[in-house]
């Protein structure tokens, strides 16, 4: 097999989230044997703060623990650069410039995905960081997608309980009220119109099955994942875009 790409995941945010990723990478690599798989450099970094307290409450920034494992991994000199948690990209334009590798952005390539699939009404889940910072809201209505999104009282009572509650999906047991939580959270967007499920959080296909539910379903750690193969196996260009944004680029 030919040479491949050096991945650095940025994990941590939370722990099984990472965990959850690195298994498709696993899953979706063509390796037939141990050193066919790609070359990762992992850091788990559990000092980053609470993303959503940081936008939503104007809490402690994650940006310098963000940009302390940015550094880490040049200095394992990795070719390409993955967060497992999309609120992060709140920050995007602010890390992205201490990289020396590409970072990918997962609102780029859902953009693309939706173009692509020709979907209209979109269906996100994500944090209440993620949906006050309209990192996706903005790239799907940049394509004139109508964005799906749950009631305020709907967020924080059913989604980011199913997220943050004791067994939670962000914690190391995690209960079947949980996974109800967020089976209803995805059920209340389908009512409302939407052709297209979104996991636009992490934790999101934790508990969510895409065979049960009754219309189509992505997941945005899955796009990572996938694009992330075909990067480090030579099938797509690190300066491809969307796909690819580089630290120095802006648009």
């Amino acid at each position: 097999m030919q040479s491949k790409k050096k991945l650095g995941i940025i994990g941590g945010m939370g722990a099984r989230a990472g965990a959850n990723f690195f298994q498709k990478l696993i899953d979706y690599s063509p390796a037939a044997k141990d050193q066919d798989f790609i070359e990762v450099i992992m850091h788990s970094n559990s000092m980053i703060p609470d993303r959503t307290r940081a936008i939503a409450y104007d809490e402690c920034s994650p940006l310098n623990e963000l940009i302390r494992s940015v550094k880490m991994l040049n200095a394992c000199e990795v070719d390409l650069i993955v967060l497992t948690c999309n609120t992060a990209y709140f920050y995007y334009r602010d890390f992205i410039y201490h990289s020396d590798a590409p970072i990918l952005n997962p609102a780029h390539l859902l953009r693309q995905f939706v173009e692509e699939n020709d979907f209209r009404s979109i269906g996100l889940l994500g944090t209440t960081g993620t949906m006050n910072s309209r990192i996706f809201c903005n790239e799907l209505e940049a394509i004139n997608r109508r964005v799906v999104r749950l009631s305020k009282w709907e967020q924080e009572n059913i989604f980011m309980r199913s997220v943050y509650m004791e067994n939670g999906l962000k914690s190391s047991v995690i209960s079947e009220e949980a996974i109800d939580l967020m089976y209803q959270a995805a059920n209340l967007l389908i009512s409302r119109g939407a052709d297209l499920i979104v996991g636009g959080c992490s934790e999101v296909s934790i508990a969510l099955q895409p065979d049960l539910l009754p219309l189509p379903y992505i997941d945005t750690m899955d796009l990572m994942a996938k694009t992330s193969v075909r990067v480090c196996y030579g099938h797509q260009s690190t300066t491809h875009k969307p796909l690819l944004y580089h630290g120095l680029q802006t648009n």
